[in-house]
C-alpha cells in the first residue's frame, strides 16, 4: 500500500504518516500540493482499468479544500482526460477526509466523478481520532460518523448541563488516547476539562436519527446568533456551495444593532460566470439573486443579509479560514 501526504498535524502525522508506516506500507511525500501531479500520480498508478503498476497509490487523504481544488482540475481537462482520470481515481482502495467539516456538495460531486463515497472522520491534536464513518458500513454524508470503540462522548449544554443525545451543543470526549494536559498550562488545562474526565472540544455538534454525529462549527466562530436564533455557518456554507455560481464561500456572523449578528456570506464566485458578467459589466452575483434563490432551500433567518464577492478566501496551510481573524477584521469595518 503506497499512500500520499502533504501536511503535518494530527491529521497528517497520524493518519497519513504513522498509521501506514505502523501497517507496513509506503507513504509518497510529494514536494507541495499540486492539482495536476495528484491526477497525474493517480494516471501513472492505474494506466488501465484493473490494471495497476507496482507502486501504485492505493490511500488518499487530504483536507476538504484539496477535494475542491482536485474537482475544480477536473472540470478544467477535456472530456478525454477526464474519463482516463476518474477511471485512474476509481482505482484507489480508500479515500478519507478530515482536519474540518467536508461539505456535502464536495462528497457528492468527488462520489460522482471517481466513485469514491469519502470516508470523513473527527478528531484532534489531544486525543487524535475519537468519531469516525466506518471503513465497511454506511458512510453519511455531512456526518462524522460514530464514536470509535473505547471513546465515550457527552454534549454540554449551553448552560453548562449535560445535555440528551439528540440535543446540540458542545462535543466532550475521553479515550484512552486523550492528552494529561497542555504543557505548564494548569489553569487552561484545568478549564478544558468537566466531571469524569471529559474533554472540552469546543465543536458545536448534534446527533442525527441514526446516531451519526454532525459537526456544526467552533463554538467560537461557526456558531452565531442572529435575531434569537442559534445558526451552524457550516451548515448554511453547504447549501450555498449548491449555487452554480459559487465555488467557494465562507458564512460569519457580523455585529448588527437589531439581530445581535447578521449572517455575512463571502463567496468566490465560478471563475467562467465572473468572467462572462464582467463582460457585461455585472457582477457575478447579487444579494437578491442569493435570497430568492436560498430562500426554497434554507429558513429566512438563516438566509445571508450581506454579501461580499472576492476573488479568493485566505486560508491557512491546513486549508482552513480562520474565521476569528477575519470576523475581527471585517467588524472592524463596519463599525
Amino acid at each position: 500500500m503506497s499512500s500520499l501526504n502533504f501536511y503535518q498535524h494530527v491529521h497528517g502525522l497520524f493518519n497519513a504518516l504513522l498509521a501506514p508506516l505502523y501497517a507496513g506500507s509506503v507513504v509518497e511525500f510529494m514536494p507541495k500540493f499540486s492539482v495536476r501531479g495528484i491526477w497525474q500520480r493517480w494516471r501513472e498508478s492505474y494506466p488501465r482499468k484493473e490494471t495497476k503498476v507496482d507502486d501504485a497509490i492505493t490511500v488518499f487523504t487530504g483536507v476538504p479544500t484539496m477535494y475542491t481544488r482536485l474537482i475544480q482540475g477536473y472540470e478544467a481537462m477535456d472530456p478525454e482526460l477526464q474519463a482516463i482520470s476518474a477511471l485512474a481515481a476509481g482505482q484507489l482502495r480508500l479515500m478519507m477526509c478530515g482536519s474540518s467539516a467536508l461539505p456535502l456538495p464536495i462528497m457528492q460531486q468527488w462520489e460522482a466523478i471517481t466513485g469514491h463515497r469519502l470516508l470523513e472522520r473527527y478528531g484532534m491534536t489531544e486525543f487524535v481520532m475519537a468519531i469516525s464513518n466506518p471503513l465497511r458500513g454506511v458512510r453519511k454524508g455531512g456526518t462524522v460518523g460514530k464514536p470509535l470503540p473505547g471513546v465515550q462522548v457527552k454534549i454540554l449544554a449551553e448552560d453548562g448541563s449535560d445535555d440528551d443525545k439528540s440535543g446540540v451543543g458542545e462535543l466532550c470526549v475521553k479515550s484512552p488516547s486523550l492528552f494529561k494536559g497542555y504543557w505548564k498550562l494548569p489553569t487552561v488545562t484545568e478549564e478544558s476539562f468537566i466531571d469524569g474526565g471529559f474533554f472540552k472540544t469546543g465543536d458545536a455538534v448534534r446527533v442525527d436519527e441514526d446516531g451519526y454525529y454532525i459537526i456544526l462549527g467552533r463554538t467560537n466562530a461557526d456558531i452565531m446568533k442572529a435575531g434569537g436564533y442559534k445558526l451552524s455557518a457550516l451548515e448554511i456554507e453547504a447549501v450555498l456551495l449548491e449555487h452554480p455560481v459559487i465555488s467557494e464561500c465562507c458564512i460569519l456572523g457580523l455585529p448588527d444593532r437589531d439581530y445581535g449578528e447578521a449572517v455575512c456570506a463571502i463567496v468566490v464566485p465560478d471563475a467562467e460566470v465572473k468572467r462572462k458578467m464582467e463582460e457585461e459589466l455585472k457582477p457575478a452575483l447579487s444579494l437578491e439573486e442569493l435570497s430568492t434563490w436560498a430562500k426554497e432551500k434554507l429558513a429566512p433567518y438563516k438566509l445571508p443579509t450581506r454579501l461580499l464577492l472576492w476573488e479568493s478566501l485566505p486560508r491557512n496551510a491546513m486549508g482552513k479560514v480562520n474565521k476569528k481573524d477575519l470576523q475581527r477584521k471585517l467588524a472592524a469595518d463596519v463599525q
